[in-house]
């Protein structure tokens, strides 16, 4: 089961004016998703680009939890980079109680023994 999650950002391209609906991904479930572990690599994740004629719009500064269960360490959080240390830790917060909702009961607390790793 894949326990990646993305939020839905509506915009309007400047380009071609098209309006669109474009995920961006908050958590991803590093062994569900190499697509999106791709697009990580490529410091591309984050990229809102319209569907309808290529135009890129920008990068959405949003956080991003890592979640690799066979790895270590297996939750790994990038904050967003126009935050504070404390919004960090809101929103570092709010997905690991989205992610640990997903799981259920599969949810490990030893993942956070370490602390996240960040």
């Amino acid at each position: 089961m894949d326990y990646s999650f993305a939020e839905t950002l509506e915009e309007t391209c400047l380009n071609c004016q098209k309006s669109f609906q474009a995920p961006i991904w908050l958590i991803v479930d590093v062994p569900s998703r190499p697509d999106l572990v791709a697009q990580i690599r490529a410091q591309a994740i984050h990229e809102v680009t319209c569907p309808q004629c290529g135009h890129t719009l920008g990068s959405a500064d949003v956080p991003l939890l890592l979640f690799q269960p066979d790895a270590e360490p297996p939750l790994l959080f990038s904050p967003a980079q126009q935050t504070t240390q404390e919004q960090d830790q809101q929103q570092a917060g709010e997905l690991l109680n989205q992610l640990q909702q997903a799981l259920g009961q599969a949810w490990q607390e030893d993942w956070l023994a370490q602390g996240l790793s960040v």
